[in-house]
């Protein structure tokens, strides 16, 4: 148990000690992110987000809209004309009088809508629902973003481990290989030790290339997640993220869910894409309203004022001044008001659809990350208990190696046990954190 706890701590602080060294590289460049600076940055780089946040917008430029219908509207108009034929249109009245050549216009009217069967008040309506479900939908889109991260991040740190592993694991086999073959050379032992280990060795050395890729395909995915460059010289602080689970942790964690019922109400009440969706219903309810209004007469009032002459003076002689009012009453239409009003609901039907598949979601998000919960739980249990023997096993086999009374092909498949026994209980260390934050993001909590 002691040698374990010193396998385990020692691991633990060589793969710090190296996280370090590696961002203080020698071309001086690479910059370190912790966790915390690596979700800000996303949260004001990363594409999706900005895509999301743009359409806020359009959705207050929409809003601004229907409040606008409430307003006049105003137009003016100047217009000049000339003929330029002499004679074309220039007939003569009695008192020889010729038309002139030039024309001038001036003219302003405001238009105002009285009543339109409450289409107004029901597109305002609408359009602040939707817009609080844009705003909603963003704040998913941060929160989905950040589990992104989260996930990310764990990947980075468990792909550093596993390369230190690994590089462990190749120093050893090349420090058994000079002593196989010193053997050999001593003339105490044959030069099949010597062939198995250089085959080994050759393994190991494959081990550690594709553990090294996978560390520079997950800081890449990283920066891309966070809107920076994959290609960035970039290290992660090794210390936001426990790379162990305490007993009292997973206590601590588990006492906050009760039933999954519980669990799913909870949900139900901080999800910001159900409340954005919750939104998008009132919003449609307020549109089949708009498109019901149609249906009433709508009154109209205007009034304005316009002069026409022949040269740039006299405008209180050649100008008027009027106003009107309108009433369109709609008698039948061909149909396309009950056209608008089908359609209105059909898009109600398929928002309320909308708001059960991502209930539904929800549901499956918090059952599926429950049951990864528990799965991680016990990889925990079973990886410490395998870890344990297989450190056992491997010094056993060693030294039965060493003495002779076993092959190295025992000796090999030993320490082959020992390491991949490392890797899964970091795996299920990194996979049980990676379980909270995925039920966390389920619950609104993240």
């Amino acid at each position: 148990m002691i040698r374990i706890l010193t396998i385990v701590f020692a691991s633990t602080a060589l793969f710090h000690n190296v996280f370090a060294q590696n961002s203080q590289s020698s071309t001086g460049s690479m910059r370190i992110f912790s966790l915390k600076e690596c979700l800000a940055i996303a949260d004001s780089a990363n594409l999706d987000i900005l895509l999301a946040q743009s359409r806020i917008l359009g959705a207050e430029a929409d809003k601004k809209a229907a409040f606008g219908a409430y307003l006049p509207q105003v137009n003016a108009n100047a217009g000049y004309s000339r003929r330029l034929n002499e004679l074309g249109g220039g007939q003569f009245n009695i008192g020889g009088f010729r038309a002139p050549a030039d024309q001038f216009s001036l003219s302003s009217t405001a238009n105002i809508n009285v009543f339109d069967g409450f289409a107004r008040e029901a597109r305002i309506d609408a359009t602040n629902h939707s817009l609080d479900a844009i705003k909603e939908s963003v704040k998913q889109t941060k929160q989905q973003i950040a589990l992104g991260i989260y996930q990310r991040y764990i990947s980075v740190l468990r792909a550093v481990q596993i390369v230190e592993i690994r590089k462990e694991n190749l120093s050893l086999g090349k420090s058994e290989l000079a002593r196989v073959n010193a053997r050999f050379e001593a003339g105490v032992a044959q030069i099949a030790p010597v062939y198995a280990q250089e085959a080994d060795n050759g393994q190991r050395e494959l081990d550690v290339i594709q553990a090294e890729n996978q560390v520079a395909i997950a800081k890449a995915e990283l920066l891309s997640a966070m809107g920076l460059a994959p290609d960035m010289k970039a290290g992660f602080s090794a210390t936001d993220i426990p790379s162990e689970v305490k007993p009292e942790i997973i206590s601590q964690f588990k006492m906050q869910f009760s039933t999954l019922d519980e669990v799913v109400n909870s949900a139900l009440k901080n999800r910001y894409d159900l409340s954005s969706a919750q939104h998008r219903i009132i919003a449609a309810k307020s549109s089949v309203e708009a498109s019901k209004s149609a249906y009433y007469p709508s009154i109209g009032a205007s009034g304005g004022w316009s002069w026409f002459n022949s040269e740039l003076k006299d405008f209180d002689v050649f100008s008027r001044t009027f106003v009107g009012l309108s009433i369109d009453v709609p008698i039948f239409d061909a149909f396309r008001i009950q056209q608008q009003v089908e359609n209105s609901n059909v898009q109600l039907q398929q928002t309320e659809l909308e708001y059960k598949r991502i209930e539904q979601t929800v549901r499956t998000q918090l059952q599926t990350g429950l049951l990864n919960l528990n799965a991680a739980e016990k990889q925990i249990d079973i990886t410490d208990r395998s870890l344990k023997s297989a450190d056992q096993n491997y010094l056993s086999a060693k030294e039965r190696f060493e003495v002779g009374t076993s092959g190295i092909v025992e000796y090999q498949t030993a320490n082959t046990q020992f390491v991949t026994a490392k890797i899964n209980r970091i795996n299920a260390v990194y996979n049980y954190i990676d379980a909270q934050y995925q039920i966390k993001f389920a619950l609104g909590n993240l």
